[in-house]
């Protein structure tokens, strides 16, 4: 791991654990094991190592929800496939799930930074977008169904981190269930 990396998940780690405001830079170097201006080398300031974490969690939700969808699967499969690959990805990286929940959110994230994050996403709201269009999903605004969605999945992995529930698969299986009820296309 080079030392750009080491900083990066360095800050990772201390701003999970304590906060950003509460991380000193002298901290993240003595703990990266480089020196202060080694961080300043590669960046301008505290705001942009956190944005950079930001951008590279998002930049992995892009790759990895949309990892192995049924190709001949309903919507309701892909949907599920989705749902799981996130929870997974939670599961498997503790700490982008906390510095989501604590971090990535304004005014520590800024709107311009979420902005940009766009394009690593686009194949996720593309997909969500043509099941609204193919009345597979209920015709609301799609920023709507999305933060459903992903609010189902970072609710039933708080309850998981808490331990309040197991999350076995019966539970996850409910929780999927429960999800795919509040957006799927209602005829009156």
């Amino acid at each position: 791991m080079d030392k750009k990396q080491r900083i990066i998940i360095t800050m990772l780690e201390l701003v999970v654990k304590q906060g950003v405001h509460a991380t000193p830079m002298s901290q993240v170097a003595r703990e990266a094991n480089v020196a202060v201006g080694t961080i300043y080398h590669y960046f301008e300031n505290k705001n942009q190592i956190i944005e950079e974490i930001y951008l590279m969690i998002v930049k992995d939700y892009g790759i990895v929800l949309m990892a192995n969808l049924p190709e001949n699967g309903s919507f309701k499969d892909k949907h599920d496939a989705m749902w799981l690959n996130l929870f997974n990805y939670f599961v498997g990286n503790p700490l982008a799930f906390q510095f989501i929940e604590y971090v990535a959110v304004p005014p520590i994230i800024s709107k311009e930074i979420v902005k940009k994050g766009i394009p690593y996403i686009s194949n996720i709201r593309d997909f969500f977008l043509q099941g609204i269009l193919e009345k597979e999903l209920r015709n609301v605004p799609l920023r709507l169904i999305l933060q459903m969605i992903f609010g189902d999945v970072v609710s039933a992995m708080r309850l998981k981190i808490t331990e309040d529930l197991e999350m076995t698969k019966q539970e996850i299986d409910f929780a999927l269930e429960m999800s795919w009820d509040s957006v799927k296309y209602k005829t009156n």
